[in-house]
């Protein structure tokens, strides 16, 4: 199933956003140069094309037979009229490097041919035609090396003094043609994939390979395709070029594992790791199907009013197969020259080095992996994990070598759990949602440093304020509010907790009222709060001085807390922005208890600390 197609419009905007980037090597396409290779383009002459130079000579009959049956294709999906015989027939400038017969396996690529099979067929255009060929004259002359972008935009060192091309000896060059120049090789261009390339070399790998490849599409390169005449005032165009774009990593990997002159490193789950890890994740990211249901507080007219929003079964579906699987595939690659000091992680030695160290890794999508205990304040729980063994995590083995990186595969996947079911800290200001109508929210202010949320209440009992829940997981959580302490009038906070949420069949809201889970928690005058629905902050501790160490006291309210659906994700589709899952605070106290607690509560931040099914 296409993962595309089965989310909506506005959910496809939202993951389409970033700026499409890229170039591709296609007919009538000058190619995109880039500034690290050195292409020469000296002139061989010769009145012959250099396909007539190919039929010219005996010993190329192979490769000759292998151009005539195979039709040049603009993406793969989509082949043109021209072979390539046709192709090295024309006026184009190239260089081929012709193996002679007997120097590849001929019967390789007929019996890829003979199948049929698309994939079979481009995977000889790809490998070993495109392979062995390059825009414009590269005649050998001099002692040289120089680095060449190859057709297939793989990059290949030709050698003049060893008259070598990556390794392939050049029995006979510059056999000038009108159209560029040909030389005959002992042997074709070794070929490389790139990662993008590696996950489809290996059948133990479909898993990984058909989910990333499934947001592969085409996009039209209108600055690379050449115009043709206005038809009714309708732009046409003589040749329509185009190249493969992918959403998903592009979006949501921050990669281009395509890119032959990127450094990355990537861990590669094998099927049976795959399937193993996805059991758990759709778990994570269980959706209701049918109608969410939340309760609208409007602070100017207290009063409450219930919006129901219908995500369809397919959609529901669709965002369940596409955030399960991006949770596994999303940290997996590194791009190598983003790592601590620019150390390499590319063998097993590089990776062990790090954990001795006690670096911090970095992925590509930008969550950062630490030792554990090594987090301090700078480090976000919600782009950061601890991981005790790195090398672990890469599969303890050493990783295979591609064109663009290093591929390490594993049969296990050993992420920590907050990697898919990520822990939640956000500043009150951030999820704060809404306060009763006598409730006055004069936040976010400074206080001591930190940013909060200060609301007041005015001769109020029923002083309530809402934050909101987004994106968090079908799964248990700790959660914990962060209460700062009012030094000016030395007195606490007492509060009351609600969760008004969503469970997975009912066509309203459910509402759990917390109760404390803190056995050590007393009230002010020392009275023990254990299982009761109040919470106290703490009366903060002084140092020698007179001077208080922490203002703030993180207060669990609820242990394993399960949210039965999740909500991950649904902020971007479209009707469904404002649903998320809210968090009810009642500090209004009475005129009794008005000598022991503040009217007043400051609110630093509330976290979820996921835990693992």
């Amino acid at each position: 199933m296409n993962i595309r197609k089965n989310i909506n419009n506005s959910l496809r905007t939202a993951l389409l956003a970033i700026p499409l980037m890229g170039c591709g090597t296609a007919l009538l396409l000058t190619g995109c140069q880039d500034d690290h290779f050195d292409i020469v383009s000296t002139q061989a002459t010769g009145g012959n094309t250099i396909w007539q130079n190919i039929q010219s000579h005996p010993e190329l009959s192979q490769f000759a037979d292998i151009l005539q049956n195979v039709h040049y294709s603009q993406t793969e999906d989509k082949t043109t009229n021209e072979t390539y015989a046709d192709i090295f027939n024309g006026d184009q400038m190239f260089t081929v490097w012709a193996p002679a017969n007997g120097m590849f396996d001929y019967d390789y690529y007929k019996d890829l041919l003979a199948s049929g099979d698309r994939d079979s067929i481009y995977k000889v255009e790809n490998e070993l035609i495109r392979n062995n060929m390059a825009r414009y004259s590269n005649v050998i002359s001099g002692n040289d090396s120089v680095k060449l972008r190859l057709f297939n935009d793989k990059v290949a060192w030709l050698n003049y003094d060893n008259k070598t091309i990556k390794g392939a000896q050049i029995t006979e060059a510059n056999i000038g043609s009108s159209n560029g120049v040909l030389h005959i090789t002992d042997a074709p261009v070794a070929y490389q994939p790139n990662l993008y390339e590696f996950l489809a070399t290996r059948a133990v790998l479909d898993s990984i390979n058909t989910f990333i490849k499934s947001a592969q599409t085409t996009e039209f390169n209108e600055d690379a395709s050449t115009p043709g005449p206005t038809v009714n005032g309708v732009a046409t165009w003589v040749d329509s070029i185009t190249y493969m774009s992918n959403w998903y990593t592009r979006s949501f990997m921050n990669t281009h594992l395509n890119r032959e002159d990127s450094n990355y490193v990537m861990i590669v789950p094998t099927n049976n790791a795959w399937e193993n890890i996805l059991e758990k994740t759709k778990r994570y990211y269980k959706y209701k199907k049918g109608q969410y249901v939340q309760n609208i507080y409007d602070a100017t007219t207290t009063q409450t009013r219930t919006e129901r929003k219908v995500l369809a079964q397919g959609v529901s579906d669709s965002l369940q197969n596409l955030f399960a699987k991006n949770a596994i595939c999303q940290n997996l690659a590194f791009n190598a020259n983003w790592q601590y000091e620019r150390i390499p992680i590319t063998s097993l030695s590089s990776l062990q080095a790090a954990d001795a160290r006690l670096d911090s890794l970095r992925s590509t999508a930008g969550m950062k992996f630490k030792k554990t205990g090594t987090m301090n304040g700078t480090n976000s729980p919600m782009s950061t994990v601890e991981i005790d063994n790195y090398a672990a995590m890469f599969g303890n083995a050493d990783p295979i070598e591609v064109s663009n990186g290093y591929a390490y595969v594993v049969d296990e996947y050993t992420y920590p759990h907050t990697i898919y079911a990520p822990n939640y800290d956000m500043s009150a200001r951030s999820c704060f949602e809404v306060a009763a109508a006598s409730v006055t929210a004069t936040g976010p202010t400074t206080y001591h440093g930190n940013d909060y949320m200060v609301f007041r209440e005015s001769n109020n009992t029923n002083a309530n304020i809402w934050f909101k829940f987004q994106n968090v997981c079908s799964c248990k959580y700790d959660i914990y509010v962060v209460v700062g302490y009012n030094d000016t009038y030395e007195k606490q906070n007492r509060f009351t907790a609600a969760i008004i949420y969503n469970n997975e069949t009912s066509s309203n809201v459910s509402t759990y009222t917390c109760r404390n889970p803190n056995e050590d928690a007393v009230d002010a005058t020392g009275a023990s709060l254990y299982n009761s629905t109040y919470f106290v902050n703490k009366v903060p501790e002084k140092d020698e001085e007179g001077l208080i160490t922490n203002y703030m006291d993180t207060i669990c309210i609820a242990k394993d807390f399960e949210f039965p659906v999740a909500y991950y994700g649904l902020g971007n589709v479209d009707g469904m922005e404002n649903l998320f899952p809210q968090l009810r605070l009642n500090f209004g106290i009475s005129s009794t208890l008005e000598n022991y607690y503040l009217h007043e509560i400051r609110i630093n931040a509330i976290i979820l600390k996921s835990k693992e099914w």
